[in-house]
């Protein structure tokens, strides 16, 4: 058993594991909020030509002033066609449309609202000051072939499947979405459909966790009930760490006769990360993985607590794990009073005030998750917390 740690301690041993991952390639199309697992390099350069910028006409800068301005048009170059040739004759200019491949022999862009279009020439205006390379965006000049646009680690938006799409990816190498079962412990659980008799309840963290889970875009996890039988708890979590990257445990972590999951899990061979963490709720909760990398949360069974630690440490930790950055924890002003446990870290659940701060609103107990129902998520105070000053915000939808 190791010593109870705090909340900030619990999340940097928690970021700081290397659990299995798998990775995948998935189709362009479908790779939106995806994490890539593979560098993407430009496969050309960008632009790949010399493109012109401007609706006008392509010209040879020395030959304004010896034409005065006025330039015969003897061609055209529209986008996706092929590249034009301005003609030796001097005096001559190619009508060009934006994004067209640079004319061979030209130097310089008229926009079209520089001239006159006149009798099948091209006047320049009085006044018009006339500089070379201008409307011209060379090829090369953002990226070369073989430059790294996009990192592994990104987590893939609209401005990334744009790259990859530009580079020719019509498959993209990305994390495969984590395998998650969620596991509740308790003889005294049934079916949500089932009628408890005395001393039983209806199962609800498998299915509220679950839906957190969903909320924040992680494909949907196995739901599974075990019983308080040593024995059988065994059984049924080795076929379940085998077939998940991470498993969550809801009750039987703590130090009763019938809380067996810490010792079952060392039978099985997990290694120990932390066992109590100084907060309220969730004071027995505990971290293992196991040799093949899987990892295990073992939550407290008591609702209130098993959606704040999921919120708290699980969010972040598969965010961080499948190569993303989690969201930045907000901070807002706090008003009201509210008891504070003395040593622990508190996470209150609160509702939004209607100017813009956040008011306290204390369930019963850990218990009474009914008691959430209107918040919109909870604020942890801890030591440096004084009154009235702001606190770190975690809402219950992450997404």
């Amino acid at each position: 058993m190791k010593a109870p740690c705090t909340p900030s301690q619990a999340e940097k041993l928690i970021l700081a594991l290397q659990p299995a991952g798998r990775i995948e390639e998935c189709p362009l199309g479908e790779v939106a909020g995806r994490v890539l697992r593979a560098d993407i390099k430009a496969d050309h350069d960008f632009p790949p030509f010399d493109r012109v910028t401007m609706d006008g006409v392509a010209v040879r800068f020395a030959e304004v002033g010896e034409t005065h301005g006025e330039f015969r048009i003897v061609g055209r170059a529209a986008a996706g066609q092929p590249g034009a040739f301005l003609p030796s004759g001097r005096g001559s200019a190619v009508q060009v449309m934006t994004g067209a491949v640079l004319p061979e022999g030209s130097d310089c862009i008229l926009p079209r609202e520089w001239y006159e279009e006149r009798d099948g020439k091209a006047i320049l205006r009085p006044g018009v000051e006339v500089k070379p390379g201008v409307f011209i965006h060379r090829r090369g000049s953002d990226h070369r072939a073989g430059e790294t646009l996009l990192r592994a680690g990104r987590r893939l938006g609209p401005v990334e499947v744009a790259i990859a799409a530009a580079c020719g990816q019509s498959k993209v190498r990305v994390a495969a979405p984590f395998r998650i079962a969620v596991v509740a412990t308790g003889d005294e659980l049934v079916p949500v459909d089932g009628v408890p008799r005395e001393g039983q309840i209806r199962r609800t963290n498998p299915d509220a966790l679950a839906a957190a889970l969903r909320l924040s875009g992680h494909a949907p996890a196995e739901l599974t009930v075990l019983r308080d039988d040593r024995a059988g708890m065994r059984d049924g979590l080795a076929g379940i760490l085998a077939r998940h990257e991470m498993v969550v445990l809801t009750g039987g972590v703590s130090q009763g006769d019938l809380d067996f999951v810490p010792e079952v899990l060392a039978d099985l061979g997990a290694r120990l990360v932390l066992h109590g963490v100084k907060q309220r709720p969730g004071r027995p909760m505990g971290v293992w993985q196991m040799p093949a990398g899987t990892v295990v949360f073992g939550l407290p069974g008591n609702p209130v607590s098993a959606l704040v630690c999921l919120r708290r440490y699980v969010l972040p930790a598969l965010v961080h794990w499948g190569g993303g950055t989690p969201r930045r924890v907000s901070r807002h002003v706090l008003s009201g009073e509210f008891p504070r446990p003395p040593g622990l870290t508190l996470f209150l659940p609160v509702l939004e005030a209607g100017d813009g701060s956040l008011k306290p609103s204390p369930v019963a107990n850990s218990g009474d998750f009914a008691g959430l129902a209107g918040t919109c998520g909870f604020v942890e105070i801890d030591e440096s917390f004084a009154e009235r000053s702001d606190a770190s915000y975690y809402s219950w939808s992450p997404s």
